[in-house]
């Protein structure tokens, strides 16, 4: 009796542990989808019995865990617009099988409303080594008024490209913009429509926008601290090539920003309402580490041009060893009024770098660092450096206002003339040649030992035209070389800006030459005096400094 007792207790704990589980599901299944070798007539579930179209695979209900393959090397002009939702758990993954490049949705024409990967209503998603070429939208997810809150949508390793259609966009969702992906919510309520989303390793190149969040208000004044998603992750991705807001960051609750670049924005370009490398707005709790933003152009005639735009009703975001450089405007916008009345508050700015150049001014006669349209905007900036290139000031006030809520704690504020001024770092200098994803040489600084670097002195010789570059540090904790500065067009002397790393190495990698060869004469790593202390309390004015 007693073993009986017990082995009913086991079937109940079994059953009990299934049901908590979701049940006693059948095992997920994989599909496999070849438009040069598939047949839409075959079963789909192996590699020799693949379907052919991305609307045959649009065709079935996928159930948590399940799996879509598309060939490496294969081609699609269709939408994969899947059915059934996964789980954080078990999320129905998008992928690729068998050799080659990545598999390619191209839509072929990105002045059509065409899209690669569409997602109504759903969450538990994973999408991982897709290209998306030429699509207005390569990623849209899509989510009404009152419906459940989804969660959990991951992108990993793909690859958007080529959609540069810029128009007039107040009546989106009427698609008149180029991007790589777009989360847009219908909900006009105080409610999260989807949370837990990864965007990693990702390319997103020659994109009208990049990535967006969005919704029919779009820069509705009376929608303040509405926020429709939650816990929005970037990692290590790249933004390129673009022409406005790479990030365009609405309503999002949590978030962060990890060793990613945004380069090249705005040339080539006109906008009608401003340029900038990201724009966030309506924003709260978001992190951004070790991450650059630079060569930002108003191009035809743009407003704007700066580096990285809090565009206002940003509340509690901090940064920490960021690096804004090589801008038309001023390095950093802090807005409030052109979309929302409430101000930016609780804005940390730690160990960043601000090297814009300012080469125009965003109002007539003003060039600064920072222009910061009112003195409500709270924000702190600890330990900062400031570059100041001739005649640009530190920050700018549009309004003025009595509560004076900016506060610089331990910056320093240099010339950019007075900069490389110390003596360089003593480096055996070595020439590598081209490495595959490169169309130039490696050049390599061996130090010997570990030193500390600020600044790198560049110059190129006449005969060279290198017109992309990256200067990357070798990271023994992590044993990688790892990014610190993006450049473009080097040219005579140049100086490269970084946010102060140890390294026992540094090298610059030719990405784009214009000309035959790549001939550097000066690549220095300098340890320099930080220039002149900057604190400034709350409530007391900003020096008007310019640079000489």
């Amino acid at each position: 009796m007693t073993k009986m007792k017990s082995h009913r207790a086991s079937k109940f704990f079994l059953f009990a542990a299934a049901l908590l589980c979701g049940g006693f599901a059948a095992d997920a299944a994989t599909y496999y989808v070849s438009q040069s070798t598939g047949n839409d007539t075959a079963a789909g579930t192996a590699a020799t019995t693949a379907w052919k179209t991305l609307t045959k695979a649009s065709s079935i209900e996928y159930k948590p865990g399940d799996s879509i393959l598309l060939k490496k090397g294969d081609t699609w002009n269709e939408e994969l617009t899947p059915k059934g939702s996964g789980t954080p758990e078990k999320p129905i993954l998008i992928s690729s099988y068998g050799q080659g490049n990545k598999p390619i949705i191209d839509r072929e024409d990105f002045k059509q409303d065409r899209t690669g990967i569409r997602l109504d209503n759903k969450g538990g998603y994973k999408i991982v080594g897709i290209e998306f070429a030429r699509c207005m939208t390569g990623i849209y997810a899509e989510y009404a008024k009152g419906a459940p809150t989804q969660k959990y949508l991951w992108i990993e390793d793909c690859y958007f490209r080529d959609s540069l259609l810029y128009g007039h966009y107040e009546d989106y969702p009427k698609r008149k913009i180029g991007l790589g992906v777009c989360l847009f919510s219908w909900e006009t309520d105080k409610k999260i429509v989807m949370q837990d989303i990864m965007v990693k390793n990702c390319v997103f190149r020659r994109l009208a926008s990049g990535f967006w969040t969005n919704s029919p208000d779009n820069f509705n004044k009376n929608a303040s601290f509405v926020y429709n998603f939650a816990n929005l992750n970037f990692e290590n991705c790249l933004f390129e090539e673009g022409y406005q807001w790479q990030l365009g960051i609405r309503g999002v609750i949590k978030g962060s920003v990890k060793n990613c670049v945004t380069h090249d924005v705005g040339r080539g370009f006109r906008s009608f309402n401003g340029v900038a490398g990201a724009m966030f707005f309506r924003c709260k709790d978001w992190i951004f580490e070790d991450s650059e933003w630079g060569y930002v152009d108003i191009g035809l005639g743009s407003g704007d041009g700066e580096a990285f735009d809090f565009e206002g009703n940003c509340n509690d975001m901090i940064m920490r060893n960021c690096n804004f450089h090589d801008t038309d405007g001023p390095g950093f916008l802090l807005c409030c009024y052109a979309s929302d009345g409430h101000p930016n508050m609780g804005i940390i700015m730690e160990n960043c770098v601000i090297n814009a150049k300012s080469k125009r001014p965003i109002q007539p006669r003003v060039r600064a660092a920072i222009i910061n349209t009112t003195d409500w905007t709270e924000a702190t900036w600890n330990k900062c450096r400031f570059y100041l290139s001739k005649g640009e000031g530190i920050m700018a006030v549009m309004d003025r206002e009595k509560d004076k809520r900016s506060t610089f704690k331990d910056c320093f504020v240099k010339d950019l003339s007075a900069a490389c001024s110390s003596p360089k770092h003593p480096a055996k200098l070595t020439e590598i040649a081209a490495a595959a994803g490169a169309s130039g040489p490696t050049f390599l600084l061996d130090f010997g030992r570990p030193v500390s670097i600020n600044e790198f002195k560049l110059k190129e010789d006449p005969a060279s035209g290198i017109s992309r570059y990256i200067i990357e540090y070798w990271d023994d904790k992590k044993s990688q070389w790892m990014s610190c500065f993006n450049g473009m067009n080097i040219g005579g002397d140049f100086v490269a800006a970084i946010v102060p790393r140890t390294t026992s190495k540094a090298r610059l990698r030719v990405i784009a030459n214009s000309k035959e060869k790549a001939v550097l004469t000066a690549f220095d790593a300098h340890n320099d005096p930080l220039g002149d202390a900057l604190n400034v309390a709350r409530g007391a004015e900003t020096p008007n400094r310019a640079g000489k």
